[in-house]
């Protein structure tokens, strides 16, 4: 069995592949408690990280994995059919999802992560990576505004809540702010690709906030596909390479 585990900025997820490539159900803890995680090292033959939270907590990681000798993955200039045009600051859970999302499409695509971070990029119809942005996730945004906009409080529950169009009330205004900054974003990029390309893009959406976003959009429901773990299936991927 293969383990595969995505470090992000505060969370840390991870599931077990066989053979075949399909995941087991996803496991998640705070990056703060993962001393006390149950990582599933006896059934486990090897290991591949993507680690964009640093060296200390990769340190921590391999000693918690032992015997195992994990393999934290780098970017590279091509895998899985996916060509980089990237920076080498590249992170790897970016470029492990550009790797899952080719996989899944073969197609000009926009691939969204939601997490603690949004990051919008971008496939043209050869699988090269173009490149891509990064902002604040829905709930940096709603903390943002919490902490300097001092006749602003709202409560973090209301945080990836269906967008109202025209809202009458403070906390709806600011959550339908956040979810339209998204989804203006993401409309941006498409256009962006539909001209670069000449063909009319695929969106993939990834993350915690993958159906609330998909919500605001409002775009044909076969333009839009939204799949879980995306960083850990492009390392499921990148493993076989």
């Amino acid at each position: 069995m293969l383990l595969v585990i995505d470090i992000g900025n505060t969370r840390t997820k991870w599931a077990l592949a066989g053979d075949d490539g399909r995941l087991s159900p996803m496991q998640i803890c705070l990056n703060a408690a993962i001393a006390s995680a149950k990582f599933p090292v006896k059934q486990a033959q090897k290991v591949i990280i993507s680690n964009v939270a640093g060296d200390a907590i990769a340190q921590q990681m391999a000693q918690l994995l032992a015997p195992l000798a994990p393999h934290f993955m780098k970017v590279i200039e091509q895998a899985g059919g996916v060509i980089n045009r990237y920076e080498p600051t590249l992170g790897t859970d970016r470029w492990a999802a550009l790797v899952g999302a080719w996989h899944i499409t073969k197609h000009a695509t926009v691939v969204v992560n939601a997490g603690t971070a949004i990051t919008i990029d971008v496939l043209n119809g050869k699988g090269e990576f173009l490149g891509g942005t990064i902002m604040p996730g829905l709930y940096l945004m709603h903390e943002s505004l919490n902490q300097h906009a001092m006749q602003v409080n709202i409560h973090a529950d209301s945080v990836g809540v269906s967008m109202i169009n025209f809202p009458i009330n403070t906390q709806d205004a600011v959550t339908a702010g956040c979810l339209n900054a998204v989804a203006g974003a993401i409309h941006l990029m498409l256009k962006r690709l539909e001209k670069e390309s000449g063909w009319l893009p695929k969106l993939l959406i990834s993350g915690g906030d993958a159906h609330n976003i998909a919500q605001a959009l409002n775009l044909d429901v076969k333009q839009i596909i939204i799949t879980d773990n995306l960083v850990l299936q492009g390392l499921v991927l990148l493993a076989k390479e």
